[in-house]
């Protein structure tokens, strides 16, 4: 008997998609559901922030990149790979983690990632492949970047000043504070340049995945696109200060820097993206995928029961962690109690008075509990302040780790940081060290740490790491900020010895209060 009979007739593309495109349409809403809160709050940025308007454009981007492919998809033949099952798992357990410490960027990249992961799940290995970059590129949706304002502050200024100098203009800085002859001018958070940058490398990347095919190519104007609104926003800065000091600062002192500011680098990207025509490859074809063996062989799409199978899975999947995280904060821990209130007054210290001078304390909120005071070792006048802050359920009443949580130079008080370090303290490991100064000329050397799991740190990371790895398993959040500090006339020096003996003398005390209070 002739083996024909028992064949199956090969499908059609329309008919093989069918049934995956509906089943990833079910699974892609039931993750927008599970996770809208999330995804919510990156439209919020997106309307919020200039610097992360580009969002609204990425899904439609997306979207057109995946019509390109068009072609290109009809020659495979969707199917499941549950070897997607492990970073769908991963990453809702990252989800959980960055929910339960409030880390909204993790849960972002976290529900992001997601996406292309039940893509790979649904359809499978092959259409991934093929679609790797558009689904790389829903990263770019995310508001993220906002951690390299300082240091590119930093950049600015120091860019900023040299060639000034290099000018032969005499200029006189202070931290992110500079002096010419004609005024005085100032890097500001505006001036950072990080939405320059930010635009500049999402537009690069897509650039350059559409005019090269070339790996090395691609890998190398996306550096260019990185490296060129750097050293743009620093001549953007320099060119301002320059303005500003040939017109008698006529111009350039208000909000016509930052029109000037959008010009030039409007120029400065057209003209990186021309001169990166010069080596454009997109009138090459891209390379046709090779069909697998079961391609070839006219293999059958997924059954109707597989697909329902893969759809449920899909959706337990997509649930499951916010489900899981909403159960675990629930929780009520109750008050914060047993901090006390004033300075810790260890052996020969005193408590001191509050000055007249303006009153400067940390630019932390949401804590549940604090306590502030000065002290006074017996025979000196160099006060110390203490800053106690005491933070637990950060899921509900708010972060410690936070861009809105800082030292200073957020222009909510007055003070602002001049300069940014680090100080060793015997025994207690690095503090952070910095430098504030207020408009009236008063001027305050702080250190700071972080307090979480019994131990100090200054390392933000590592706080949301122990935070989440404690709640992860039902354990608690607790969580402080520490932070002494002194006023200063010329040189710290002098008011830093005098914290680091009172460091020495309080923090073994503070820390066993803080222990004690973690267990009530």
């Amino acid at each position: 008997m002739s083996s024909d009979a028992s064949s199956v007739a090969p499908v059609s593309p329309a008919q093989a998609w069918t049934g995956p495109l509906l089943a990833l349409a079910v699974a892609l809403a039931a993750l927008l559901l599970a996770f809208f809160p999330t995804f919510q709050s990156m439209v919020g940025t997106w309307s919020r922030s200039d610097t992360f308007a580009h969002g609204f454009l990425i899904v439609p981007i997306v979207l057109f990149l995946v019509f390109l492919k068009r072609h290109e998809l009809a020659t495979v033949q969707p199917r499941p790979c549950f070897m997607a099952i492990l970073p769908i798992v991963l990453l809702s357990l990252a989800w959980v983690m960055g929910d339960l410490v409030s880390v909204i960027s993790v849960r972002q990249f976290a529900a992001t990632l997601m996406i292309p992961a039940l893509v790979w799940l649904v359809l499978g290995s092959q259409v991934t492949r093929l679609l790797q970059f558009p689904l790389a590129y829903l990263l770019f949706a995310v508001p993220f970047g906002e951690f390299l304002v300082p240091p590119m502050m930093d950049f600015t200024a120091d860019f900023t000043v040299s060639m000034v100098q290099l000018s032969g203009i005499p200029i006189y800085r202070d931290g992110l504070l500079f002096e010419l002859p004609s005024g005085r001018w100032s890097v500001v958070e505006a001036c950072s340049g990080v939405r320059y940058l930010i635009a500049s490398v999402a537009l690069g990347t897509l650039y350059a995945y559409l005019i090269y095919r070339s790996f090395w190519r691609r890998i190398a104007f996306v550096g260019v696109a990185i490296l060129v609104p750097i050293i743009a926003n620093g001549l953007r800065a320099y060119m301002i200060v320059m303005i500003g000091h040939l017109s008698d600062m006529r111009l350039a002192a208000g909000v016509d820097h930052l029109i000037y500011g959008w010009i030039f680098f409007g120029v400065v990207i057209f003209l990186m993206f021309l001169i990166g025509t010069l080596w454009r490859e997109d009138h090459t074809p891209p390379p046709k995928p090779v069909p697998s063996t079961a391609d070839r062989s006219g293999g059958v799409s997924a059954s109707a029961g597989a697909m329902a199978a893969v759809t449920a899975l899909a959706v337990l999947l997509s649930v499951s962690g916010p489900l899981y995280a909403g159960w675990m904060n629930q929780r009520d821990l109750g008050p914060v109690q047993g901090l006390g209130s004033g300075p810790v007054l260890p052996p020969g210290w005193l408590a001191a008075p509050e000055s007249e001078n303006p009153t400067w304390e940390p630019q932390y909120q949401f804590s549940r509990a604090s306590r502030t005071g000065k002290a006074v070792r017996n025979g000196e006048n160099i006060p110390v302040g203490l800053h106690i802050q005491f933070y637990r359920e950060q899921h509900r009443y708010g972060s410690m780790i936070g861009w809105l949580n800082t030292l200073g130079n957020r222009e909510r008080d007055g003070w602002s940081v001049r300069r940014r370090g680090s100080a060793p303290v015997e025994s207690f490991g690095t503090a952070d060290r910095v430098l504030l100064q207020h408009p009236n000329g008063e001027q305050l050397v702080a250190w700071r740490w972080y307090w979480v799991g019994g131990r100090l740190t200054t390392i933000p990371h590592e706080v949301k790491a122990r935070e989440a790895l404690s709640r992860i398993v039902g354990g608690r959040d607790d969580a402080a900020l520490i932070v002494l500090y002194a006023a200063y006339r010329h040189d710290p020096a002098e008011a830093e010895r005098e914290m680091h003996r009172y460091a020495q003398s309080s923090l073994p005390f503070i820390l066993d209060l803080l222990e004690n209070v973690s267990h009530q």
